[in-house]
């Protein structure tokens, strides 16, 4: 899969990106960043992109031209090629979204700085939607874009060693993961449950989806209302919630 990225800061963006996972995925081929700097579409000596608000205001808004002219090199002429502005304004981007995307060949990101980016920009790109990671706020796009790329990226089939290891992540099938426990069996008194030591696989497979339904009733009950759980696992639930402990 190919990222384009529409940034000021390529080599910041790049640096957050070039190791582990998504490190080993770029230098295998999996993916490929490629990052575009609206600066050099800049109209004047300084290549700055940002200018005062009309109608005034705190801050500096970001120029359209320079992230047109960006998003039209970006695309060399494929106008299919969706576009995602990283925006506070969008729909919240999740695990969903992430498999959705990670299904296209070729995607574009903008990566917004100063107060915001004008309006024009977004409104003149066709083929396109707005995300957001979060209702908070950032000092600049290049953060939320690197984690829309790891979120992505993990998807695509080779990236990850272990395919099965992407199917019991929290939020896979819109619950919390279970816990998880490693060596020693012991931590200050503290001891692995009995059950993952048996070597039983149906009945650890059982207790932890028992346990990634009580963490999900316990830390966010709003996935529960919105998971397609079966008769038994409704049980569970009931169960867990006259027993929480």
């Amino acid at each position: 899969m190919k990222f384009n990225i529409i940034t000021i800061f390529p080599n910041e963006l790049m640096r957050s990106l070039n190791y582990g996972v998504i490190g080993n995925a770029i230098n295998d081929n999996k993916i490929r960043i490629d990052c575009h700097d609206p600066r050099i579409h800049a109209d004047n000596k300084h290549n700055s992109i940002d200018d005062k608000p009309y109608g005034g205001g705190p801050g500096m808004v970001m120029q359209a031209e320079p992230v047109l002219k960006s998003i039209q090199q970006a695309r060399n002429g494929d106008i299919n090629i969706p576009v995602v502005f990283l925006s506070p304004q969008g729909k919240t981007f999740n695990q969903d979204k992430a498999k959705e995307l990670s299904k296209l060949d070729e995607i574009i990101i903008v990566s917004s700085r100063y107060e915001g980016l004008d309006q024009r920009a977004i409104d003149q790109t066709d083929n396109h939607e707005e995300l957001s990671i979060g209702e908070y706020i950032l000092s600049g796009g290049e953060t939320a874009c690197a984690v829309v790329i790891d979120s992505i990226s993990r998807l695509i089939p080779g990236v990850l060693g272990d395919r099965e290891s992407i199917l019991e992540e929290s939020f896979s099938d819109g619950l919390l993961e279970y816990p998880h426990y490693t060596r020693p069996t012991e931590v200050n008194g503290d001891k692995v449950p009995e059950i993952l030591l048996s070597g039983d696989h149906q009945k650890i497979n059982q207790w932890r989806r028992v346990q990634s339904l009580r963490n999900t009733y316990l830390k966010r009950p709003d996935l529960i209302d919105r998971s397609n759980l079966s008769e038994d696992e409704i049980e569970i639930i009931d169960a867990i919630k006259n027993d929480p402990e």
